[in-house]
C-alpha cells in the first residue's frame, strides 16, 4: 500500500477488525462453550470445538492466496475482508435454525465455517496491519489487535451469554447478525488505497508456498524463532481452556461466568494494554520479554495450588485468572509486534499469518489436549504441565537473549 497518513477510516477499521474477528472467536469458545457446558455436554465433547477452532491455525495455507488474488477494484485486503464477513453472516443466520441438543453435528458444521472464514479475516486484517502502519508505529498496531481483541471478547462472549441467560438461543445470534451487518457497510464505505499485493500478484503462486521453508532461513528468524512461537501460548491456552468448567463445576451461572471471563478481566486488560506499548519503546525487547515471562511462570505455578485456595474460598480462585489474563495481555502484543518487525513488507500477509500460524497452532493443540487431560489426570496435572512449558519457554528465550536485545 503506497506510503501515506493513516486516515480516521483507516483507524477505524483496524480498530473495528480486530474487534469483531474475535468477537466471533470469543462467541464459540467463551459463550458456545458455556452454553453447552450448562446444556449437560461432556468435555470431551466441548473438545472438539477446540479442535475445529483450530483450523485457523492453517493461516499460511491460506495467506498465499490473499497475497496472490483480489478484487483490485474493490481493494486489496478489504475483498477478502468483505468476503469473509459475508460468509459469517449467512453462517449466523443459519444458526436461528438450529438447536444445539438436536443438531451437534450441524452446529460443529457451522463451527468449522467460523473458524475457516475468521481464518481468511484474521490474515488479511493482519495484512492490512503491516501495510498500514510504519515501523515506528507497530507496537501500537499489536497494542490495537490486542485491546480490539478483550472488546472483542466481551462483546462475542460477554453480552451474547447476558442475552443467552435473559432472552435465549435466539437473541445471542442476532447480536452476532447485527454485528456482522455493521462491519460489512464499513466496508463497502472503506476506500483502499493500491495494494500492496500487487508486489506479491506478480510472483508465482508456488514461490509463496515455497516462502514457508525459506521464511525460516532468514538471518533474523531461525528455527529457534519456529519453535519458540509454537511453545509461546501453550501454557496460557492449557490454563485458560479449564477457566469455564471449573468455573461451572464450582456451581457458577452462565451470566456469571461471561462477566468474569468476557466483561471484568478485559476491561481490566483493556486499562494496562497501553502499558506494554511504552515498555516496549522505552526497555529493550529482552528486558520486557524476561520481565513478563518470569511473572508468567509465578502466575501458572500459582493454579498448581488451585485447589487448596478453593477450599479456603471458591472465589479465591478469580485473583489466579485475572492476573494470568493481564500477563498475557502484555505477552501477547509483544509477540505480535516481533511478527510484524520480521516480516518483509512486500510480503507482509504471507510472512505475518505464517508466524501466526506457528502460535495458533501450539495454542489450539493445548486447548485440545487440555480437556482430555482433565478427564483422566485433573485440573492439577494440566496446571503442572503448563508450568513446565512456562519454564522452558524462559530458558529458550535466555539462551537466545542477543537475538531479542
Amino acid at each position: 500500500m503506497e506510503k501515506r497518513t493513516l486516515t480516521l477510516q483507516d483507524w477505524a477499521l483496524l480498530i473495528s477488525s480486530a474487534t469483531f474477528k474475535t468477537s466471533i472467536i470469543g462467541f464459540y469458545l467463551i459463550a458456545l462453550i458455556t452454553m453447552l457446558k450448562e446444556q449437560g455436554f461432556t468435555l470431551n465433547q466441548l473438545s472438539w470445538i477446540y479442535m475445529l477452532a483450530g483450523i485457523e491455525a492453517a493461516a499460511c495455507i491460506i495467506s498465499p492466496l490473499i497475497e496472490r488474488f483480489s478484487f483490485k477494484r474493490f481493494g486489496h485486503f478489504k475483498s477478502w475482508l468483505f468476503l469473509s464477513n459475508l460468509v459469517m453472516l449467512v453462517s449466523f443466520i443459519s444458526l436461528y435454525f438450529i438447536q444445539p441438543q438436536q443438531h451437534f453435528i450441524a452446529l460443529l458444521l457451522l463451527c468449522a465455517v467460523f473458524s475457516l472464514m475468521s481464518l481468511f479475516f484474521s490474515c488479511a486484517t493482519l495484512g492490512l496491519t503491516c501495510s498500514l502502519l510504519p515501523f515506528k508505529k507497530r507496537g501500537y498496531g499489536g497494542a490495537i489487535q490486542v485491546g480490539g481483541a478483550r472488546v472483542g471478547k466481551m462483546i462475542g462472549g460477554g453480552l451474547a451469554l447476558y442475552l443467552y441467560q435473559h432472552f435465549g438461543w435466539y437473541s445471542a445470534i442476532s447480536l452476532m447478525v447485527l454485528l456482522s451487518l455493521l462491519l460489512g457497510l464499513q466496508l463497502l464505505f472503506y476506500t483502499e488505497v493500491a495494494a500492496s499485493g500487487e508486489q506479491a500478484e506478480k510472483v508465482r503462486l508456488g514461490f509463496l508456498f515455497k516462502r514457508f521453508i525459506d521464511f525460516w532461513q532468514r538471518p533474523n528468524v531461525g528455527y529457534h524463532w519456529l519453535i519458540l512461537l509454537f511453545f509461546s501460548c501453550i501454557p496460557s491456552a492449557l490454563v485458560a481452556t479449564t477457566f469455564i468448567p471449573r468455573l461451572n463445576e464450582l456451581g457458577w451461572q452462565a451470566q456469571n461466568i461471561g462477566l468474569l471471563l468476557a466483561i471484568i478481566i478485559p476491561l481490566i486488560c483493556i486499562a494496562v494494554l497501553p502499558l506494554s506499548g511504552y515498555f516496549l519503546q522505552k526497555y529493550q525487547r529482552f528486558q520486557v520479554i524476561n520481565t513478563i515471562l518470569l511473572i508468567q511462570i509465578l502466575l501458572v505455578a500459582t493454579f498448581c495450588f488451585s485447589e487448596q485456595l478453593i477450599r479456603l474460598d471458591q472465589y479465591l480462585i478469580i485473583l489466579p485468572i485475572v492476573l494470568l489474563s493481564v500477563a498475557y495481555s502484555f505477552m501477547l502484543p509483544i509477540i505480535l509486534t516481533m511478527l510484524m518487525d520480521k516480516a518483509d513488507s512486500k510480503l507482509a500477509t504471507l510472512d505475518t499469518s505464517l508466524q501466526y500460524t506457528i502460535v495458533l497452532l501450539g495454542a489450539y493443540l493445548a486447548s485440545f489436549s487440555a480437556l482430555r487431560i482433565v478427564s483422566f489426570g485433573g485440573y492439577t496435572s494440566v496446571y503442572l504441565l503448563a508450568t513446565g512449558f512456562t519454564v522452558l519457554i524462559w530458558l529458550m528465550v535466555w539462551f537466545k537473549r542477543s537475538a531479542y536485545a
